[in-house]
């Protein structure tokens, strides 16, 4: 007989320090024809992030050099930190950004990496990032020069011998991004876009000439589709042949793959309502590829899941049997496509599927790489889908997670605590794969409603837009509403709910404490509580995002107050813990402390943990398990202690 023990207290066989050791973050994956690369951030390693190595039935190898770790930091999220370099045995084999000086090296097998880009003069911070290598090895690069006077980005060429043999192909813009050269090497695509715009709101696209020389200058650049494209989001310029561009635009409501020839005007070859990327937080998305001259292989998401398939220009397209409910950085690798992806039940890993060359058809996929499943298929907690209706009518999309553990059931006729989860940005989704966090909470008999609120993306522009002047009101509305709903369905007990969320999710999480009674407790990772100072505090790439989401200043400033919930700690009306780097410079500490304290002072429930060597996102292995304890043992002491059905 299966025990029977109160829900939130079951015996979990996932201890924390395997969640923490579970969250290896895998991106920016690519393949040289033989073997396919990626980087990987590894907590036990205070956050560490190498190169990885593998080819299809051998052992993952780490190829960058020790005790390097490979990090951009432009924008400060960074991307594009690494890049294969073509070339013969006396050329390096790939380029990256060194996490510490944000230097780029090139590295080729055991040989000492050589610097290719100088110190910065004295005053001066560079940061690199977007790499990509042209035919002839040469190494092209986005450069973020922080002066006294501001931040300077340009469009960078580097020679792939030596340091100081540099030109700039483009400077001028606030931002740039994407950076493609041709098959031949004669052409360079980029994407530029300037404040008061995020990249996902509207971009440009352009092409220019790349002479051979080694100073070279992008001639006769050209502005793709200017008028048909004005004001969309476009992104991911890839090439199909020299005079042939494949792109991502949002012109037609979604982000979808685009086609544009020389000399003419960009068309859309596939008009399927789901999105082809995600939000460019990072530099370096690939969800396109080219797979020949008339074929892609892409990612799309629709419903709340990613499809892998591929997409013929005369708009044919065709999804690939595999198992993956997520996936990211597309490559093209020997005869299919690679990707970094997640099932419902396992872990990230790496993935190939086969491509018939028509595009069409059934094919085979293997796994190359990946963390064996921390949890027997029995003890998993799949996604549900759900959709509720906002009070004003709109449908607010997320997935539920019961709690789930082989042998074990709650108490006859009680419902289970919820814990509602916020996910960041606020432009950004949670999706239906697994993860070790959600599955830390529901195999102690907790369930996780993850919310894609207002402003998320994986739903069209229309949405993503929703949010535009109500960050603060409707991301918290459409939160509490799912919350209600589950409640009033008997999924849930109404009174034993929580919700969390890191960095913009903290705001959302903390300002349901303020806009609703419905959540007994709130807990923010480096969450944003004082709106004014975010916007006078920020890095450079968000300096402008509070526009948009809530307003300009100075003429809005009393709704930033208003929705900041550091000005009204009188109403919250829940328990909060905080948990906050030192070293954030998103969202600063200070902005926790303050708030601690004004929590404090109204003798409201606050506990406040600080993490030194910590940035915007938590990276280090102690880090997360000092956080995850932290939360679980905040959520035994609030929700577990509530009288059930209160």
């Amino acid at each position: 007989m299966s025990p029977v023990a109160p829900y939130g207290t079951w015996a979990s066989p996932l201890a924390v320090a395997e969640v923490a050791s579970q969250r290896v973050a895998r991106y920016a994956l690519a393949s040289d024809g033989t073997a396919l690369y990626w980087l990987e951030g590894r907590p036990e390693e205070a956050g560490r992030v190498v190169l990885v190595r593998a080819e299809v039935g051998r052992k993952p190898a780490v190829v960058s050099p020790p005790a390097t770790s490979i990090r951009s930091r432009v924008h400060e999220y960074g991307g594009g930190a690494w890049c294969l370099v073509p070339g013969g045995p006396d050329r390096p084999s790939f380029a990256y950004v060194e996490e510490r000086s944000q230097r780029v090296f090139a590295a080729s097998g055991d040989a000492e990496p050589i610097a290719l880009t100088p110190e910065p003069p004295p005053g001066e911070r560079w940061h690199h990032g977007g790499l990509a290598a042209d035919p002839s090895g040469h190494v092209l690069a986005i450069r973020e020069r922080h002066i006294d006077t501001g931040v300077e980005r340009s469009v960078i060429r580097l020679h792939p011998g030596a340091a100081g043999s540099e030109a700039t192909l483009r400077a001028g813009r606030g931002f740039f991004g994407s950076l493609s050269p041709s098959p031949d090497g004669t052409r360079l695509a980029w994407v530029a876009w300037d404040h008061p715009n995020m990249p996902w709101d509207a971009t440009e696209l352009w092409v220019g000439g790349l002479a051979a020389s080694d100073d070279p200058a992008l001639e006769s650049a050209v502005r793709v589709g200017a008028d048909l494209l004005e004001g969309s989001s476009v992104d991911q310029p890839v090439w199909l042949d020299a005079d042939t561009l494949a792109l991502v635009a949002d012109a037609g409501g979604w982000w979808q793959p685009w086609r544009w020839r020389s000399g003419g005007a960009p068309e859309r070859i596939c008009d399927l309502d789901a999105e082809f990327q995600g939000p460019a937080w990072g530099l370096g998305q690939h969800t396109i590829v080219a797979l020949g001259p008339d074929l892609l292989g892409c990612v799309w998401r629709s419903g709340g899941t990613d499809h892998v398939g591929t997409l013929r220009t005369d708009g044919a397209l065709a999804e690939l049997s595999q198992p993956c409910v997520t996936a990211s950085a597309l490559c093209a690798h020997v005869g299919g496509v690679a990707w970094l992806g997640q099932t419902p039940a396992t872990p990230g890993g790496v993935w190939w599927s086969e491509v018939e060359p028509t595009g069409g058809g059934d094919a085979s996929w293997i796994q190359v790489s990946g963390a064996s499943a921390p949890l027997r298929v029995t003890d998993v907690s799949v996604a549900e889908p759900i959709s509720v209706s906002s009070p004003g009518g709109r449908a607010i999309h997320g997935h539920l997670y019961p709690p789930r553990l082989s042998g074990w059931q709650g108490p006859e006729a009680a419902a289970p605590p919820l814990v509602v989860h916020c996910h960041g940005g606020p432009t950004a989704s949670s999706d239906a794969g697994f993860d070790p966090m959600v599955q830390m909470f529901t195999t102690r008999g907790y369930a996780v409603a993850t919310v894609n609120f207002a402003g998320s993306t994986g739903y069209g522009r229309a949405y993503r837009r929703s949010l535009d002047g109500q960050w603060g009101v409707a991301d918290i509305d459409d939160c509490v509403a799912v919350a209600r709903w589950l409640a009033d369905s008997g999924r849930v007990d109404r009174g034993r709910m929580a919700i969390r969320g890191g960095s913009a999710g903290g705001l959302t999480a903390l300002g349901a404490l303020v806009r609703s009674d419905v959540f007994a407790a709130a807990v923010s990772w480096y969450g944003v509580t004082d709106l004014i100072s975010l916007a006078a505090t920020t890095h450079d790439f968000e300096s402008r995002y509070t526009d948009r989401l809530i307003g300009p200043l100075p003429e809005t400033a009393s709704v930033y107050e208003e929705r900041s919930p550091l000005n009204r700690v009188g109403e919250i009306t829940g328990a909060v813990l905080l948990l906050q780097g030192e070293d954030d410079p998103v969202v600063p500490a200070d902005q926790t402390r303050r708030m601690a304290e004004a929590l404090t002072a109204r003798g409201i429930r606050c506990e406040a943990r600080y993490f030194e060597g910590e940035s915007h996102g938590f990276r280090r292995a102690d880090t997360l398990i000092a956080c995850f304890e932290a939360e679980l043992a905040f959520y035994a002491d609030v929700l577990l202690g509530a009288p059930e059905g209160a």
